[in-house]
């Protein structure tokens, strides 16, 4: 990760819009407020289409819904030929660079939570109807400057394939949908190969009716498990002329699930030194553990193993934003490596928190320039090329005791008497950032500070 600096002011576009994920291409635009009900009209002085995408990642981590007992390995085999590979390294470098930059346009007590699959989704999408220079800036951030966009758009179709096929162990799904007007006319390579590598829904429609609306909404309320409803209050502007759509929804099970019976309330210091009650899960477990000189790692594995999550904890009188100041991809990595696997007693609290994300200034800085102004050339898409006006994020993560049962799992319950050696103590009761990977492609799924509770 890159040195952390101050916030920087929000611009306007980042303060009007709440779309859960939105990148509009446009003359006009509709602004969400954070009710996500008020709907406002801005003028723009070019580009002549709207092409709007929404992306919802949700996670839940330990699900509290029980899956089916009977368990099998995942059919679908994880790309790991040299492009794929390439692909996955340009995901974890993209997201560390992003992850800084998302964080400096919130507040110092906010909490961050991105999802870097999401958005790599996302751009590999915009990335098959962009030329030239816009292309090039495009897998220049998703770090695939020496790939072409299609062979890229290939490696994440697969991946989505790989990563849905472990719904059995993770409760894990992927949808993708493309909206056109029935009035516009889209080039057919550019449906045809998100259909092909994405498995993209594609639906013919006047955008800008009532009827489009209601489809819209039932398609975002089914495909994110109910998380995200009625999420049109109107319909598009009848300026729109195109609109993706896509989720990610992961439903961990941990492998060791935590009994609520001994969950138990407790103090939560905030990055601001207030305090807040939070109801903290407890057991004892053996983890891979690194031991810092300013801030420990814990690795906290989901059923089989499949995907984990890696919590960084900055020792008692630390503050996170010091500890990840100076931390970089190459120190996290070997942190990562050095872990060792220990008994610990670990506390970590229950949680439900969302939060919204303004990636265009990100991008912009991260040298993807072009899309966002009157350069903008995605003739791929259309023969009149529009323009990138926004790009924003909604994740919604919940953290909680219960998980699934398989008949091949025993629960475990431990006092902290039952060890004959000491535990690591591992008590998350104060700021914290995270990262959850699937283990064989290792891309992150999500990551975040989490800052107060």
């Amino acid at each position: 990760m890159r040195q952390l600096s101050d916030k920087s002011d929000k611009s306007a576009s980042i303060k009007n819009s709440h779309f859960p994920y939105r990148v509009a291409l446009k003359v006009k635009f509709e602004n969400y407020h954070k009710s996500y009900k008020t709907i406002h009209n801005i003028t723009m002085k070019r580009s002549k289409y709207i092409i709007s995408v929404l992306l919802m990642p949700v996670a839940i981590l330990a699900s509290v819904n029980c899956m089916a007992q009977t368990r099998q390995a995942n059919t679908v085999a994880c790309p790991l030929d040299s492009t794929a590979k390439a692909v996955y390294k340009g995901e974890t470098s993209m997201a560390y660079s992003l992850f800084e930059k998302v964080d400096n346009q919130h507040d110092a007590n906010e909490n961050v939570v991105i999802s870097p699959l999401c958005l790599a989704d996302a751009l590999a999408i915009l990335g098959n109807g962009a030329k030239g220079i816009t292309s090039d800036q495009i897998m220049n951030v998703l770090g695939t400057e020496e790939l072409s966009a299609g062979k890229v758009s290939e490696v994440y179709g697969k991946l989505n394939d790989y990563l849905a096929g472990y719904k059995r162990e993770v409760g894990i799904k992927i949808a993708n949908s493309v909206w056109i007007n029935d009035q516009f006319k889209t080039k057919p390579e550019y449906s045809n190969k998100n259909r092909n590598d994405f498995k993209a829904e594609m639906h013919n429609q006047r955008l800008a009716l009532d009827m489009t609306k209601n489809a819209m909404n039932l398609w975002c309320d089914k495909n994110s498990n109910g998380t995200f409803r009625n999420i049109l209050s109107q319909p598009l502007s009848s300026e729109a002329k195109i609109a993706l759509f896509n989720t990610i929804c992961f439903n961990g099970t941990w492998n060791n699930v935590f009994d609520d019976d001994i969950t138990r309330p407790m103090e939560f210091t905030n990055a601001d030194g207030s305090k807040s009650k939070v109801m903290m899960m407890q057991q004892e477990e053996r983890y891979q553990v690194y031991e810092g000189d300013k801030m420990d790692l814990l690795r906290i594995p989901y059923l089989k193993g499949c995907f984990y999550m890696e919590i960084y904890l900055p020792h008692k009188g630390e503050k996170l934003d010091d500890c990840l100041r100076n931390f970089s991809k190459k120190q996290d990595n070997k942190m990562r490596k050095l872990t060792s696997e220990q008994k610990v007693a670990l506390d970590m609290p229950r949680m439900d928190l969302k939060c919204t994300n303004d990636f265009c200034e990100p991008l912009k800085a991260m040298e993807m320039t072009d899309a966002f102004s009157a350069e903008a050339d995605f003739s791929g898409i259309a023969d009149k090329s529009p323009s990138v006006s926004e790009m924003k994020q909604l994740i919604s993560l919940k953290i909680n005791e219960k998980g699934t049962e398989a008949t091949s799992f025993i629960r475990k319950e431990y006092q902290k008497g039952d060890f004959t050696v000491k535990p690591f103590f591992f008590t998350i009761n104060r700021p914290f950032f995270f990262t959850i990977r699937e283990r064989n492609s290792g891309v992150i799924l999500f990551m975040g500070k989490i800052r107060k509770l």
